[in-house]
C-alpha cells in the first residue's frame, strides 16, 4: 500500500493560519462566492486574479491599463468598480476579461486567503465548480512537496457556512477517490442546489438579485481550472504530471 496523504477540513481565517504554520498545501473554499469568481475568471481567459484585502487596495487599479476591478461588501458591488464578486456576470462580460488581470476584494475569501499566505503554504482556490481538479492539483502539491492537505472552508465572518463545508467535502472524497478509497457518505451524491440555497448568505444573495449565481456556484465539477496562488495572484495551475494516479 501506497503513503496516504493526510486530509483535514479547518475553517475561516483560524483554520487559514493553522494551515499556513504547518506549510500545508491549503485549498481555501469560497463556494458563494469568491472561489468560483477567482476560477471562472481564469477558465474565460483572465491572466491571473489578484486578491487584496480592501476596497481602498483595489481600487488603486483602476485605470490602470489590462487590469479589470472587482470585489464585494456584505454581497453588493462596490461602487466604481468593473464588476462585482458574481460569476456569472463575469460570464456576461467575458470578452473584458480575455488576457487581463482581475483584481478581486471580497468580504471573506480574500480575507482568508491573506491569512493563508502568513507562512509556507501551496495555495490553491477550490469549490464544486472545480472539486475533482482542486483534489487532484492538491493531491499532486502534497506528494511532489512532502505536505499535509488542508481544505480550508472560509465561513462568513468566522461562522460556519455550509455551502463552503459542502464544498469542501466534495474535494475531500475526490481526494479519497483518487487514493483508492471508496466515500461511505458523499457531499457530492446530494443535491448541492438544495444545500447552498437554503443557507443564510443564499437568502442573502436572493435579496441582493444574485440567485443565478447560486445556483451557478451549486453545479459540480464543471471547470478543470484550478487557481494556483504564485507572485501574488491566482494563476491556473500546470500540473507537473500527466495525471494523479491511485496510491494504492
Amino acid at each position: 500500500m501506497g503513503f496516504t496523504m493526510n486530509v483535514e477540513i479547518l475553517f475561516g481565517e483560524k483554520g487559514a493560519k493553522e494551515a499556513a504554520r504547518r506549510g500545508a498545501v491549503a485549498v481555501v473554499i469560497d463556494a458563494l462566492r469568491a472561489s468560483a469568481t477567482i476560477t471562472t475568471a481564469l477558465a474565460l481567459g483572465a491572466r491571473k486574479v489578484v486578491p487584496v484585502g480592501t476596497p481602498e487596495e483595489a481600487r488603486a487599479y483602476l485605470g490602470r491599463p489590462d487590469y479589470v476591478v472587482a470585489g464585494e461588501r456584505r454581497g453588493v458591488k462596490l461602487p466604481g468598480f468593473h464588476f462585482g464578486n458574481s460569476p456569472t456576470e463575469l460570464v456576461r462580460h467575458q470578452h473584458a476579461l480575455r488576457g487581463r488581470v482581475l483584481v478581486l476584494t471580497t468580504t471573506n475569501g480574500t480575507r482568508v486567503v491573506r491569512a493563508a499566505r502568513e507562512g509556507d503554504t501551496l495555495i490553491l482556490a477550490g469549490t464544486t465548480l472545480n472539486a475533482r481538479a482542486a483534489a487532484q492539483a492538491a493531491l499532486e502539491l502534497a506528494r511532489c512537496h512532502g505536505r499535509d492537505i488542508v481544505l480550508v472552508a472560509a465561513g462568513e465572518d468566522e461562522e460556519h457556512a455550509e455551502e463552503d463545508f459542502a464544498g469542501a467535502r466534495c474535494i475531500a472524497e475526490h481526494i479519497e477517490r483518487l487514493q483508492g478509497y471508496q466515500p461511505t457518505n458523499s457531499a457530492c451524491g446530494a443535491s448541492l442546489t438544495r444545500v447552498f440555497s437554503q443557507t443564510p448568505s443564499a437568502r442573502e444573495l436572493f435579496d441582493l438579485g444574485y440567485r443565478d449565481d447560486v445556483y451557478f456556484c451549486a453545479r459540480r465539477d464543471v471547470y478543470d481550472v484550478v487557481p494556483w496562488l504564485e507572485n501574488g495572484g491566482f494563476v491556473p495551475y500546470k500540473h507537473r504530471t500527466p495525471a494523479v494516479k491511485a496510491l494504492r
